[in-house]
């Protein structure tokens, strides 16, 4: 990846701030990074971090719009529809009424202003070749109107695929365009030319205006884009529209601490503190449960009932820089000092004893506790799981939302926090769909858990501490993941037992089962129905099997 195509890149990195969903493209795009391509790439990719916290301040505060399938739009007729042929099948009169347009018919070249490029973006959109279900056109009302006018577009359908495109009602924000100008670094001429396009003009017009040449308009507009890294006027106003949007709704955004969510903190030797939850009878046999990723530390109705059920008191430590924490370390590093906390965690609650439960990426942290005192930490049960990050395991079985990021965090660990920055917006936004189809789309059984109420109510709370202090924790699990953590699975004296799903696409049945035979592990399935969220799906069987070490 050099010359040219680093422009494209940090184009695409640009594009993040104003529709998140592009983070999908960005993945495809950076599947083989160089060491010299990050030294490139780092410092757009932390300024487009800077810009999502900047116009999207309510890190942490509210993810009430999570969800797995984003909601219909109630919005109004559209003012056209074609199909994924480009036919037209219906049309607002009252805006099209400079020609004559018949239904059926093949969507004019002029009508996107006889440019290919967004004749091929238009296609590919509705192909989803470019995993974008939305986008900013400017159409023509006839080939002599050089103007134009703004829509989004929307995709829908799958068996038959219509576009819909809505007039833009955009117009440049004086609070909202200096607070765009001020964060980009714009020159006042640059914000001018930006408020300019913004507001449907044309180059030609904002030249006779400020009675430029049309050739210094159009070099000033080209400098405009280059410094922005996008190709286009359309990416400029998608840019200032996602930037306008989000801040205006942080204006009223009350970043007011839910006193329902404050955890158990236990104050450290090194003067941290070590945020947990306790769950279940205090009198039950104790078990330590390791979160993944962005379930958090808190257990859904359906995991409660399974914890009391078996009678159990389950103690649930947020894991390094989750819930406002902070370690010493990262990486491997920050596993062994997290074992320290959980001696002194359990040392504090006069705990001799518990049986260790992980879910999916908190196997490493699991296996290091067990291997470290299997006295203290007497067994573990692990509901799904990843697998060491050694040369065998390049990481080609996982889908892609899990595979890109992994692959990067190795080489581009910049790009794991702008990965995670760009999700949080994604679902905050309420279009986290396409981020969880990446990851659990090929298992029907881990989707219908995302679906289920019990999840979706979990997963909001859940997300809200998660990211409550930015995304360090989850660039930790990234890094984590990405590594060689075998040294963790060996001379273990303690049970380790992994459930595992016919649909886990973390750990595929035959990848399970070589990696228990190779560390002598016991491996329970592969189940029927269940995918990578058996803590989610099974956790009857998860805590039952918790429950039986904890007896023998």
């Amino acid at each position: 990846m050099q010359g040219n195509s680093f422009d494209h890149l940090v184009g695409d990195a640009y594009a993040v701030v104003a529709k998140p969903e592009r983070l999908l493209k960005l993945l495809n795009d950076l599947q083989s990074p160089t060491a010299t391509d990050e030294a490139v790439l780092q410092p757009h990719f932390a300024n487009v971090i800077q810009l999502l916290n900047e116009i999207d301040p309510s890190v942490g505060s509210d993810f009430a719009t999570y969800q797995l399938v984003a909601e219909e739009n109630p919005s109004s007729k559209a003012d056209l529809a074609i199909t994924d042929r480009l036919q037209i099948i219906d049309f607002n009169a009252n805006i099209f009424d400079d020609i004559k347009m018949e239904l059926m018919q093949p969507l004019p070249d002029w009508m996107l202003g006889f440019d290919r490029a967004a004749i091929t973006q238009l296609t590919n959109l509705m192909k989803g070749s470019d995993g974008a279900k939305s986008a900013i056109f400017r159409l023509h009302k006839s080939p002599d109107d050089e103007a134009g006018m703004l829509f989004a577009v929307g995709v829908s359908g799958k068996d038959k695929i219509i576009a819909e495109f809505h007039a833009m009602r955009l117009r440049w924000n004086d609070r909202s365009g200096a607070a765009f100008a001020a964060t980009l670094e714009l020159t006042q001429t640059e914000q001018k030319l930006a408020e300019h396009i913004v507001n449907g003009l044309t180059v030609r017009e904002f030249a006779d205006q400020r009675k430029r040449s049309l050739a210094t308009a159009r070099t000033q507009l080209k400098a405009l884009l280059r410094k922005l890294a996008i190709g286009s006027q359309t990416d400029l106003i998608s840019l200032y529209a996602g930037f306008h949007s989000a801040y205006l709704t942080s204006q009223f955004v009350e970043n007011v601490a839910d006193s329902t969510i404050q955890s158990r903190r236990l104050p450290l030797p090194d003067g941290s503190d070590l945020p947990y939850e306790i769950y279940g009878a205090p009198e039950g046999a104790p078990v330590l449960y390791l979160h993944a990723t962005v379930d958090g530390a808190y257990l859904s109705q359906r995991q409660l009932d399974a914890v009391n059920g078996q009678g159990l008191r389950v103690i649930a430590p947020w894991l390094p820089f989750y819930a406002g924490s902070s370690m010493n370390n990262h990486g491997l590093d920050a596993v062994d000092e997290f074992v320290d906390r959980l001696i002194f965690l359990l040392d504090s609650l006069k705990i001799k004893s518990c049986v260790v439960v992980t879910a999916r990426v908190s196997a490493p942290y699991g296996l290091a506790a067990v291997q470290r005192d299997p006295e203290r930490f007497c067994g573990l049960v692990m509901a799904g799981g990843v697998l060491p990050a050694d040369d065998a395991n390049d990481f080609s079985h996982l889908a892609l939302g899990y595979r890109a990021p992994l692959r990067l965090a190795k080489i581009a660990p910049s790009f794991v926090r702008l990965y995670f920055a760009a999700t949080a917006a994604m679902v905050r936004r309420g279009q986290g769909a396409a981020f969880f189809e990446s990851i659990y789309g090929d298992s029907a059984a881990d989707i219908e858990a995302l679906h289920r109420l019990d999840v979706v109510q979990l997963m909001k709370r859940s997300m809200q501490r998660t990211f409550e202090d930015g995304y360090e924790a989850t660039a930790q699990q990234a890094v984590l993941t990405a590594s060689d953590w075998s040294r963790y699975c060996h001379d273990i004296d303690a049970p380790v037992k992994m459930i595992c799903g016919k649909e886990d696409g973390l750990a595929p049945p035959k990848m399970a089962e070589k990696f228990c035979r190779l560390y002598g592990f016991t491996l329970l399935g592969p189940l029927e129905n269940v995918g990578s969220l058996a803590i989610h799906q099974v956790p009857e069987m998860v805590f039952g099997e918790a429950r039986k070490i904890a007896k023998s």
